[in-house]
């Protein structure tokens, strides 16, 4: 009966994972259908205006909001995979972990269905994070250098579409790709304030924040351009330092947070080479389950609210 149970799983969880592969292809040519339609009507004179935010509208609301949020998700990362691509790699790690459970663990079916269909997505949300928050910090590192040549680029009097060339130019990085995106803006006639505004929608962080408002206030106010991106490269180089000097303060603390939290399972991991059968009774009797459950939550929380105590925001 097991096994029975198993393979219908798996027959499920493939036979969705194909589903949701389809649907996804199907949606993204059609997405790209109305883009190429977009772009042949943006050549013609009278018409880009109206019909371009409509297309775009429409195409929005017949997308998946769950399938448009992860494909959002991965472009504000460097992770080089489609969503049909992390879909299928989702649904096969469901599967593989529901079999080694079942087959290996000898958990019962019941129960390693929902262990089985909430780690691997559990797994996914985490890389996403941890991807996204890479490719905002290589961002933010490279972002005072290339204001500099933005600065540079309008000192030596080019526009501001000439100067962001330059800076796609010299730059690498997330730095060259969100700054790609910023010049075809601009080049289609969208305002610098607007441009970095969408700027700030994809890239939320104090130092796009400062960039789009104070690009913002000299718009509005006739300010000197120049002056703004120096000064303001000037300051989120101090801040990046200021940033650095309180990691560095902050090391104690956190080296003691990561040997706190790795001690009880290096101890567990000890024991368990030295006598595997003194901790037989927490995976073999039901107490023992409940005992480790609880555990295991303690120790999250602890990690969790070591975590925050030592993390500054600077």
């Amino acid at each position: 009966m097991p096994t029975l149970l198993a393979g219908a799983a798996a027959l499920m969880f493939v036979a969705s994972a194909l589903c949701l592969i389809v649907m996804a292809d199907r949606r993204r040519r059609r997405h790209d259908g109305r883009l190429a339609r977009i772009c042949a009507d943006d050549r013609t004179p009278h018409s880009a205006a109206p019909i371009a935010p409509r297309a775009r509208k429409s195409a929005a609301r017949e997308a998946s909001p769950l399938l448009t949020r992860i494909e959002q998700q991965l472009a504000q990362t460097n992770l080089r995979t489609s969503v049909s691509e992390l879909l299928l790699q989702v649904s096969l790690g469901t599967l593989s972990l529901y079999a080694l459970a079942v087959l290996v663990g000898h958990f019962h079916p019941v129960i390693a269905l929902p262990v089985a269909i909430v780690i691997p997505p559990a797994v996914a949300v985490l890389v996403l994070r941890m991807a996204k928050a890479r490719y905002r910090a290589a961002f933010t590192a490279d972002l005072p250098e290339a204001l500099d040549v933005f600065a540079r680029g309008l000192r030596a009097g080019r526009p501001v579409s000439a100067s962001l060339e330059i800076v796609v130019k010299n730059a690498k990085g997330p730095i060259q790709r969100e700054f790609t995106i910023c010049h075809d803006e601009i080049s289609m006639g969208t305002s610098l304030a607007e441009s970095l505004s969408r700027l700030e929608e994809r890239m939320p962080t104090a130092e796009v924040s400062f960039f789009s408002v104070a690009t913002s206030l000299q718009a509005e106010t006739g300010g000197n351009l120049i002056e703004t991106m120096e000064s303001l490269a000037s300051q989120l180089r101090e801040r990046r330092k200021l940033r650095k000097k309180a990691r560095a303060l902050s090391s104690e603390a956190r080296a003691s947070a990561v040997i706190l939290a790795s001690l009880p399972f290096a101890i567990t991991l000890v024991l368990f080479l030295l006598n595997a059968d003194y901790l037989a009774p927490l995976w073999t009797d039901g107490r023992g389950r409940v005992m480790a459950a609880v555990a295991l939550v303690s120790i999250g929380l602890g990690i969790f609210s070591m975590t925050r105590m030592g993390r500054l925001d600077v």
